[in-house]
């Protein structure tokens, strides 16, 4: 009843022609300006030509001498102002980036009407109008510097940006935020993975799968980082907003191939360890396709059309000593089908419709799709990525009802998969009386399905008026409908229980050495519940003004937002979530090339369908469950003592998670200030500070201590959904308590920019910055969980003295009371220092058509933690052994701290060679790593292979989330050719 209810409002709101309502995600910038005469005096009446691709757009200054031209695609403009008696003007190359408003002055001189147009010279590129600090990144640098040809590689350019960790590249920590808190949006349509909130499709096991949209298909990226209005939200971390291309009057098209080949690779570093790790030799990826758009009905109707099929392979080898070693080198292959389709319909001069349909629809062969599958006995743990990426659609309506009435609205679905194929259905055994462990069986976890659809319903609308200045004045709603289905499994036969119940799952059985009984057969995971069908609906509201009086522009804004998740046993509502956002600008010369600008703001965070899955679906997980025999059919009785407790039995999520009736939704809160000018023309430079802190956050914890399993007084972990704080309820008699979290980002960052002319353009940043704390967001680095909102964090009360109390003497390493204040220290993500110049130079003033790029970047290396295993989860990389970042003894390079500083130099070179006809043909080579830098990027930081087994290879060069060697990417190469026209 309540979906019914909220699309049925959604209805009304987009049928109701006179609402005032706004929303949804910038698709578009603006040219607005001021017409003067040599006096300075209004000029009201002129008439204003927008020269633009898609044809012209006329327009006539209002009495104040104003004009706005609203609703353009990202690209370069002319404007020419003409009025009898008056010289005729023509600003040239004003450059309009995505969700920017182009300022324009202009003095109109008297002369006659057969006098030549005055050609001005390039406009501002200071954006006076806006606190919101980040990124635009165009195709024309895009094009010409070194970077990948993946739609994500592009936001490492970016200021704030840095790496995400086990989230993959695909999903980077933007100012301090996890990287499954951020917002992707193409085309007006967020694309964000229903499930867990990444980018495209997304899996626990494999991370970002899909991307969404091709590199080739974008016009350009806008990564907002911060300081951004209350019509945008649903992201902690940052927002990245995509404009693919639109059709033209022009036709035009290209022809193109890439190849990285493996022959033009470096070698990898290799590693050897004592468990095993397999060694990638080496990784090929090509691609090739066509893109054309142009006119199907000049000025009124135009098409853009794309396919790009995609190779990835990646060779992978054995360890010396490992069963599977006699395969040689082994093939991991995948292939992807990308492809874009847009049309544009000027139904008049200032009324559009817009239709975009992209995907990434792909596949992956059966063989070593997960790299430990080389590790086993035989190829049993081999499988077949059988589908994923996604197909996104949307229609939307911009247009201008009255030249103080603007008007939007939309229509989106996204819509993504994952399904893996096992090759074998046995259950995964890990045999730890021995080293190396021996692996044999099947796969173990997979996701039989992960399928998720989001229907979007947005309009907006804005109010132009004056009153003691000018207003600008917005209000929205959007409404999303999302569904996501998540059938979770595990291989071999169901199995018998302790307490004779049978599961619906297979086993994950770990073999342990016991003084009395010699083996003992733990299952470290099985579930007697496995198909999640959830949905959310997810409603947001937001009015807000921007205000300009002479040199000053005020915003201020509320947001409204209310999440309902709707699991298979319950619901779980947040509502009543206003968000405040403030800031102004003031240019500080009236030129419009210099600001100084403040922000501060609430941003919620919107929580993804996995808890919903989890923890309003039963779980129903089995953590521990003992046996004497192989097959599982004599289960160790309680109270009996075998591999060091009494306890043999555990069970998790029997039920769905009680729900705290007084719990809010989380937040964070962000301040910022700065300043950004003009230095010549077309450089602009900018610093600003940014602080964030979350303030709120929702997890779902346990209230019995580590220690109460120990001791008897708790068999099963049982979840509640709240704000965990110091009154959060705890089992008594133990000295245990809860603690906030804490995640403090503080940045200084300084950025320079240079849109391509005058033969070079750049792209340039420095941050220092600080993120420190206990707690990351929705993804937890320390054992790889993507769990948003329901991270293993908050499961035990961190402080708790009966861990060191009771179970250190029992084996348990570490202390949880690191995890909490006691532990306070930078948290994974933390890059002190980040360094990225990227830029290019056209030589044609000596060699026409020769385009050089360079890519540099210089990273702080990650703090490191040694994290010993849970004894009740049994499972590694859970309980920190010393502060964060209190670092250990690495293998090859002693004791650290943090990883080594990471630094790269690569290079980009292309020649275009004109044709007939406006066409030509171009070549491309780009050189990643020039120096072929082998850097280690990271440690094993497990002390624990699992609870009471200590870890041969902690401390070795490996990651210890993916169990690959962690160096740099050696060099590689990739040569390209385009066919123009």
């Amino acid at each position: 009843m309540k979906r019914q209810s909220g699309i049925a409002l959604v209805a009304v709101v987009l049928m109701a022609a006179s609402a005032v309502l706004a929303f949804g995600q910038e698709t578009t910038g603006s040219i607005a300006g001021r017409v003067v005469d040599a006096q300075g005096l209004a000029v009201p009446g002129a008439s204003v030509t927008i020269m633009a691709p898609q044809g012209p757009i006329s327009l006539v200054t209002d009495g104040e001498g104003r004009f706005l031209a609203p609703y353009l695609t990202p690209g370069v403009y002319a404007v020419r102002v003409d009025l009898q008696g008056f010289t005729p003007i023509e600003q040239q190359n004003v450059n309009v980036r995505l969700g920017q408003r182009v300022d324009l002055m202009l003095t109109l001189e008297v002369g006659g009407i057969t006098q030549a147009v005055e050609v001005l010279g390039r406009a501002p590129v200071v954006d006076t109008s806006t606190t919101t600090v980040g990124a635009h990144l165009d195709t024309e640098l895009l094009a010409h510097v070194p970077i990948g040809r993946r739609f994500s590689d592009t936001l490492t350019i970016a200021p704030g940006v840095s790496s995400g960790g086990g989230t993959g590249a695909a999903n980077p920590s933007i100012a301090g935020g996890s990287g499954l808190e951020n917002q992707y949006v193409v085309d007006g349509v967020n694309i964000s993975n229903s499930g867990f909130g990444a980018l495209g499709s997304y899996s626990i096991i494999f991370g970002s799968l899909g991307n969404g949209v091709n590199y080739d298909f974008i016009k350009e990226v806008q990564v907002k980082s911060g300081g951004y209005e209350a019509e945008y939200g649903q992201a902690t971390g940052g927002v990245v907003n995509v404009i693919t291309k639109s059709g033209t009057n022009l036709l035009r098209g290209s022809v193109f191939g890439f190849s990285r080949p493996d022959g033009l690779e470096a070698r990898f570093s290799g590693v050897q360890t004592a468990n095993g790790t397999v060694n990638v030799t080496h990784t090929q990826v090509s691609d090739y396709g066509v893109e054309v758009g142009g006119p199907a009905l000049r000025d009124k109707v135009f098409f853009f059309g794309a396919i790009n099929p995609q190779f990835e392979r990646r060779t992978l080898i054995a360890p010396d000593g490992f069963p599977l070693r006699s395969l040689g080198e082994v093939t991991q292959d995948r292939e992807i089908l990308s492809y874009a389709a847009k049309g544009t319909w000027q139904l008049l001069q200032n009324h559009r419709i817009d239709a975009s349909f992209f995907g990434d629809p792909a596949n992956g062969n059966n063989g070593p799709q997960r790299t430990t599958a080389l590790l086993g006995t035989d190829t049993a743990a081999f499988s077949e990525l059988a589908e994923y990426g996604g197909h996104n659609q949307t229609v939307r309506y911009e247009g201008v009802i009255r030249p103080y009435w603007l008007a939007e609205a939309s229509f989106g679905r996204a819509q993504n998969d994952t399904v893996e194929i096992p090759s074998i259905n046995d259950w995964q055994i890990t045999d730890r009386t021995v080293t190396p462990n021996i692996r044999s069986g099947g796969i173990g976890f997979f996701e039989q399905t992960a399928e998720g659809k989001n229907r979007q319903y947005q309009a907006k609308s804005t109010l132009l008026f004056d009153f003691g200045g000018s207003h600008e004045v917005r209000g929205g709603i959007q409404y999303e409908d999302i569904d996501y289905i998540n059938t979770i499994q595990r291989t071999g036969p169901t199995f018998v229980l302790p307490n004779g119940e049978r599961t619906v799952t297979g086993a994950q059985v770990s073999i342990q050495s016991d003084p009395v009984f010699d083996r003992i057969f733990r299952v470290t995971r099985a579930n007697t519940s496995n198909t999640r069908d959830t949905s959310q609906d997810y409603t947001v509201w937001f009015a807000q003004d921007t205000y300009r009086i002479q040199r000053l522009t005020a915003n201020g804004g509320v947001r409204w937002e209310q999440q309902e998740l709707h699991g298979n046993l319950t619901d779980f509502t947040l509502d009543s979530n206003y968000a405040w956002r403030i800031g102004g600008t003031y240019d500080l010369f009236g030129d419009g090339r210099t600001k100084v600008f403040a922000h501060g703001g609430r941003f919620y965070s919107k929580i993804p369908n996995d808890l919903a899955a989890r923890a309003l679906s039963a779980d129903a997980g089995v953590t521990r469950a003992d046996y004497f025999d192989a097959a599982l059919t004599q289960p160790v009785p309680q109270g009996v003592t075998a591999l060091g407790t009494t306890n043999h039995f555990i069970i998790t999520g029997t039920s769905a998670s009680d729900i705290d009736p007084e719990v809010k939704q989380g937040y964070l809160n962000e301040y910022l200030v700065g300043g950004e000018r003009e230095l010549f023309q077309g450089l602009n430079v900018s610093v600003r500070y940014v602080h964030r802190n979350i303030a709120r956050l929702v997890e779902d914890i346990g209230t019995a201590p580590l220690a109460a399993f120990s001791t008897g007084q708790a068999d099963t972990v049982e979840f509640f959904l709240t704000n965990p704080s110091p009154a959060t309820p705890v089992i008594p008699g133990f000295g245990a308590a809860h603690e906030k979290g804490i995640h403090d980002y503080n940045a200084i960052e300084i950025a320079a920019n240079k849109r391509f002319s005058d033969n070079w353009q750049l792209a340039a940043s420095y941050r220092y910055a600080r993120l420190e704390g206990t707690f990351e967001g929705f993804f937890r680095n320390d054992n790889g969980q993507s769990d948003p909102a329901i991270t293993s964090l908050f499961d035990f009360p961190t402080n708790d003295p009966s861990f060191a109390q009771i179970l250190t003497p029992l084996g348990a390493r570490g202390d949880v009371r690191y995890l909490g204040k006691a532990g306070k220290g930078p948290l994974p993500n933390d890059r002190r220092q980040q360094t990225k110049i990227f830029g290019s130079y056209a030589f044609d003033r000596w060699v026409s058509g020769l385009n050089a790029g360079v890519g540099l970047s210089f990273t702080t290396g990650r703090p490191l933690t040694a994290l010993a295993a849970n004894p009740v989860f049994t499972n590694s990389g859970e309980i920190p052994e010393g502060p964060r970042g209190s670092g250990f003894q690495t293998a090859e390079d002693g004791f650290r701290q943090r990883t080594k500083v990471l630094k790269e130099v690569d290079l980009h070179l292309d020649y275009g060679l004109p044709l007939m006809g406006g066409a030509r043909i171009v070549g491309l080579l780009d050189v990643f790593n020039v120096f072929n830098l082998n850097t280690a990027t990271n440690y094993d930081s497990f002390t624990e292979s699992t609870f009471g087994v200590l870890n041969p290879d902690f401390g070795q060069p490996v990651d210890p989330l993916t169990r690959l060697p962690a160096f740099q990417t050696p060099r590689q190469i990739r040569i390209g050719a385009r066919f123009e026209f």
